[in-house]
């Protein structure tokens, strides 16, 4: 990813403080507000105007199912980025950790270091004493003294451990912590402890106001002891964690793990580990697995955007106590290397993902940063660890750690985003990047000693988005050029990003808005309808990319999403609000119409990962019920039960606006409709899916679907996430439950095509509509999966819980949770969303059960 989305805004291009408002200042002032009324289905009457005539906009959408693809539509449109951003995205979003700094990393951070330790508490809540690491806290008051000292049992070299000493005194350390209480009561804590003088160290996990909800006494000896022991909450903390700018209560509850002794002499206190014990195979946050399948996510990027850069693939593989910790330069915090090579393949095992690994470009670090060093060899050796045989080197060390079988990885990636200021050994010269320089090594050089190890894999290279127009990076299309020329033949594809930050500077826009004559809502229609556009952008790359001679040219859109920069006070159509929602429609059907090319994509804020939001002046984006997550889902549902679909044919007529230049990265275009479009029909030709969406952000659209006589008299599955706020221009509300949506409804109808072919809809302001025309059986036909998910309920009593782990009726199945008296956790089958967690359920004598991964659905 390019620079921090909640960052873009604060300051206008030339340097000068911007009187607009970032996407996280935004959110800060916004109100909340719970939308009223449902503003009806998609045959509901339109909308009127104030002065109580009807409001309308129309459009007429032609699908010609004869007219369809060769080529397949890609199931790899539903991909996931996996990257180490901080508080909570890996720690515990991925991997079940519920402790910053476990291995008391000995850095002095400031209040507002941005690089230190993130949580999830603001740094002026968090009590600071001489020789504690932030964020931990210190416990006792006179006759309790702390010094970090060198050494200790966790990772090498970049970690000290915890001295406590007491003179007649109670003293420890603690941290205030988030756990997910909503879904299990049990946690796996492991520490190691030594000391001299106190018997016992108690291990407590308490209330913010200090009571104890569960505690354990550890043994103190004059070695190093590693306790694993488990700590059950007699109840939830009581206490709500409330975060984010629009200050959300999200399900989580707010802890404190503490460490006290107390008596004469000195307890150490070295590598502390918490997993919730509902954890997938004792290591992945059981939510995410399940959104991820709920959601059919198809594949998963690791390491991720930025943090590829400065990412060495050694740092994370073998023993865990024997990793290293390291500074996360791109996002801040640091990353205890719990999650590596092996733990990412089997999160893709168990969550049913195709993994895609990216080796860093950063072939010259500075001697700070010479381990982040990646030459071709070390991404060679990568590869050779991945999916060598036990006879090379590399695969021999795999099966040292633990794994004797080969992952067979097949999609690779060189470098990310290599081409911005931003990005650790980045460039402005695309020859060096394609082909090398006498400082760099280049991008075919790496390719070469990659596929000569493994000569199946597909490398891909980072190509630019042709939209890309700001002023302190390449052109884009000098870049693409010379990458096609240099590295052409060794194309197997291409990645690029697109991201809509809007006008960032206050004056900017106003003149935008004289010159256009527009107000805030042309400003967010504008941004909405742009995938119009970057359809075009896609089909001129293709060309190029053809008189380049590239055969199977293929892209992957690995990283869009829209986070403009907006008016104080004004709309915001972020991924939170429905208008943000209508955008990822936008860009779906600009893939699926050229699918022929674009073969993967990522949305960036897709909540298929779910961790407690931080507490700071931004929304809890992990939230797994907004619209982003919910219209990606409702696309993603129709794959899971067919085999193959094609694209067809798509004409769109009717009412329109222009699209003025806007920024940086949107070019004037003219006529564009407001109601967007594209259609599927399935291998044997007979099933067909359309969706839709209205970009008006004021308006109704009166919508005819043209399916064609084929079709007459067929059931359809009418499926429309509508916003449920009816106030006109569209408010823009932002989502605020996590436990049911509040800024839209998913309604669905079955509907029957008239005696001409047509289908008629009336699509609200932001609506996106899926259409499942069946003309085969005679009777209605159901997706079945409306987008929308169920996994945290609010049970009777008002409190939220987790229900059905797997997922009711969703046909991939999923890890089943059983959990018996020896806490095993069982993946069990998944068929039809019910999971049996095989080892889990009975005496649990395995502890860790066997897993065995959920059924496939239909034709997947």
């Amino acid at each position: 990813m390019g620079s921090d989305p909640e960052a873009r805004g604060r300051t206008s291009s030339n340097g000068s403080e911007s009187s607009g408002l970032s996407r996280r200042r935004f959110m800060a002032l916004q109100a909340a507000v719970v939308a009223g009324a449902g503003a009806g289905s998609v045959a509901s009457a339109a909308p009127t105007d104030g002065d109580g005539t009807d409001a309308s906009v129309g459009n007429t959408v032609s699908v010609d199912p004869d007219d369809r693809t060769e080529e397949a539509v890609s199931d790899g449109l539903f991909g996931r980025l996996s990257e180490h951003y901080e508080s909570g995205t890996i720690y515990p979003g991925v991997y079940s950790e519920h402790v910053k700094n476990p291995t008391f990393y000995p850095r002095s951070w400031s209040e507002d270091d941005y690089f230190g330790p993130r949580t999830f508490y603001p740094g002026s809540e968090i009590e600071r004493a001489d020789g504690i690491p932030f964020p931990w806290e210190p416990v006792g008051g006179d006759g309790v003294t702390f010094e970090q000292r060198s050494g200790g049992v966790a990772a090498i070299d970049t970690t000290d451990y915890q001295r406590v000493a007491v003179d007649g005194a109670r003293g420890g350390i603690s941290q205030k912590i988030v756990l997910p209480d909503f879904r299990t009561h049990g946690y796996d804590l492991s520490v190691s402890v030594r000391g001299d003088g106190p018997d016992t160290v108690r291990a407590a996990l308490t209330t913010l106001d200090g009571e104890q909800l569960a505690a354990t006494d550890l043994d103190v000896t004059d070695e190093w002891t590693r306790h694993e022991v488990h700590l059950e909450l007699d109840a939830a903390s009581g206490d709500q964690y409330v975060a984010g700018g629009t200050n959300v209560d999200t399900p989580y509850g707010q802890y404190v793990l503490e460490f006290a002794a107390e008596g004469e002499g000195h307890v150490d206190v070295d590598w502390v580990n918490l997993a919730a014990d509902d954890a997938v195979r004792g290591k992945f946050n059981p939510s995410t697995v399940e959104l991820m399948r709920e959601q059919d996510t198809t594949w998963l990027k690791w390491p991720g955007g930025n943090f590829t850069s400065q990412y060495n693939w050694r740092d994370g593989v073998g023993p865990k106590s024997e990793r290293p910790v390291r500074f996360n330069h791109a996002w801040g915090g640091i990353n205890p290397n719990y999650f590596g090579t092996a733990e990412y393949l089997e999160l893709c095992e168990v969550a049913d993902l195709t993994p895609r690994l990216t080796i860093g470009w950063w072939d010259n670090p500075p001697e700070w940063a010479s381990e982040r060093q990646i030459l071709p060899e070390d991404a060679a050796d990568w590869v050779e660890y991945v999916n060598g045989s036990t006879d090379t080197e590399m695969g021999a060390l795999r099966a040292e750690h633990g794994y004797e079988e080969p992952w067979d990885v097949t999609h690779w990636e060189v470098g990310n985003e290599v081409w911005g200021p931003w990005q650790r050994g980045s460039t402005q010269n695309p020859s060096e990047y394609a082909s090398g320089s006498d400082a760099r090594i280049g991008f075919t050089t790496y390719y070469d000693e990659m596929t000569a190890v493994d000569d199946d894999i597909t490398v891909y290279a980072d190509a630019m988005d042709p939209g890309y127009d700001e002023s302190n990076t390449p052109d884009p299309d000098a870049w693409n050029g010379t990458l096609f020329e240099e590295a052409g033949d060794r194309l197997d594809g291409v990645d690029l990003h697109r991201y809509n930050w809007g006008i960032e500077n206050q004056a900017d826009r106003d003149a935008w808005y004289q010159r256009n004559g527009a107000d805030a809502i042309d400003y967010n229609e504008v941004l909405v309808m742009f995938p119009t556009e970057f359809d075009r952008l896609m089909e001129n790359l293709a060309d190029r990319a053809a008189d380049a001679g590239i055969e199977d040219f293929r892209v992957n859109v690995g990283e869009y999403g829209l986070f403009p920069t907006v008016d104080s006070g004004a709309p915001y159509p972020g991924p939170e609000t429905m208008p943000g929602g209508s955008y990822i429609a936008g860009m779906l059907n600009a893939f699926i119409r050229r699918s022929d090319t674009v073969k993967e994509a990522s949305q960036t804020w897709w909540p298929v990962r779910m961790f407690p939001p931080a507490d700071e002046e931004a929304p809890p984006d992990p939230n797994p019920l907004a619209p982003a997550g919910t219209v990606t889902a409702l696309y993603g549902a129709v794959f899971d039960g067919h085999s193959e679909w094609h694209a067809v044919d798509v004409g769109i007529d009717g009412d329109s606006r222009t699209i003025p230049e806007t920024g940086p990265r949107i070019d004037r275009m003219e006529d564009v409709p407001y109601v967007d479009a594209a259609g599927m029909v399935d291998r044997r030709g007979q099933e067909l899916a359309v969706f839709l969406t209205n970009r008006n952000l004021s308006e109704s659209a009166e919508t005819t679907v043209e399916v064609g006589e084929k079709y007459a008299g067929s059931s359809v599955e009418v499926v429309a996430v509508v916003p449920t706020a009816d106030e006109r221009p569209l408010p823009h509300d932002f989502i605020t439950s996590w436990s049911t949506p509040d800024n839209y409804v998913a309604e669905t109808t079955v509907e029957t095509v008239g005696d001409d072919g047509t289908l008629s809809l009336a699509l609200p302001p932001a609506a996106v509509v899926r259409c499942y025309v069946d003309n085969d059986r005679g009777q209605p036909d159901r997706v079945g999966d409306n987008g929308v998910w169920h996994g945290i309920e609010v049970a009777p009593d008002g409190e939220p819980y987790h229900e059905d782990f797997c997922g009711g009726g969703h046909e991939r199945g999923g890890p089943g949770n059983g959990k018996g008296n020896g806490r095993g956790n069982g993946n069990g089958n998944g068929n039809n969303g019910n999971g049996n967690g095989n080892n889990g359920n009975g005496n649990g004598n395995n502890g860790n059960g066997d897993d065995e991964s959920g059924e496939e659905g239909d034709g997947d």
